[in-house]
């Protein structure tokens, strides 16, 4: 099952995204050590950000590799706009913002990112939208007192995301098919809730394993559980590796 360094194919590694889902830059810069022949993008959410700060950003790209920054911004349009232009200094590839903030904060976000690239940009990073969470159900949605369906959900927060300076979405690998044919532009979709067969689910309610991510147009799957609390990290990625290699031979 394994795969050589040798056979790595670029097409691949680019499609796995690993979340850095640990609490010190040594655990973090130990994972990317041993990972990053197989990934070609690393996620920092919050438990790292939060934990270690920018410093956290460095560690992936003295790998060169690329960064995802997943920390939802979700506030009043100013502050979204700020906090966007801000992060521009630290050259990341990607970002997450709440879709559910509204046409005003998605338009805001993309004006501090076209500032930000202005003033100090090397890399103008992607703004992805995050449309319904992975964690949430029919039953979780009402409980929060959204009363439309799952689907109807999605699709509307992913239009307002895509047609107010979003360049991607976050979203189930599962809910691609029901969103892609109402967005009117080519649109990244990048895919939390990915595991393989075996793993267990946990909190995350619509997941799908990564050959069935890339076969419903993942263009990039978030891994993190499946591998950093297994016995043998390399192993498990290897896994990954060749299931996203047969999803794209068989699309």
């Amino acid at each position: 099952m394994g795969v050589e360094k040798a056979m790595i194919k670029e097409d691949v590694r680019k499609r796995i995204c690993l979340a850095l889902d640990v609490d010190s830059l040594d655990l973090a810069r130990e994972v990317v050590e041993e990972s990053h022949e197989y990934v070609g993008l690393y996620k920092i959410g919050k438990e790292l950000f939060v934990s270690e700060g920018i410093s956290s950003i460095k560690i992936p790209q003295s790998f060169d590799r690329d960064v995802f920054l997943d920390l939802k911004f979700h506030d009043i349009p100013n502050t979204v706009e700020a906090a966007s232009k801000a992060l521009v200094k630290h050259n990341i590839k990607m970002f997450t913002i709440h879709s559910m903030g509204g046409k005003d904060m998605i338009q805001a976000a993309a004006r501090g990112v076209n500032n930000g690239f202005t003033k100090y940009g090397k890399i103008k990073p992607i703004i992805l939208g995050v449309t319904v969470l992975t964690s949430h159900n029919e039953k979780s949605l009402r409980d929060i007192l959204i009363d439309k369906s799952l689907d109807t959900a999605l699709v509307s927060y992913a239009k307002i995301a895509s047609e107010n300076g979003c360049d991607g979405l976050v979203c189930s690998p599962n809910d691609i098919r029901n969103i892609r044919p109402h967005i009117s532009k080519e649109i990244l979709y990048v895919t939390p809730g990915v595991r393989l067969r075996y793993d267990i689910v946990s909190d995350q309610k619509r997941v799908s394993t990564p050959e069935e991510a890339i076969i419903n147009g993942s263009s990039l799957i978030v891994v993190g559980r499946s591998i950093l609390k297994s016995h043998d990290r390399l192993e498990i990625l290897k896994k990954i590796y060749k299931e996203v290699e047969k999803g794209l031979e068989r699309k």
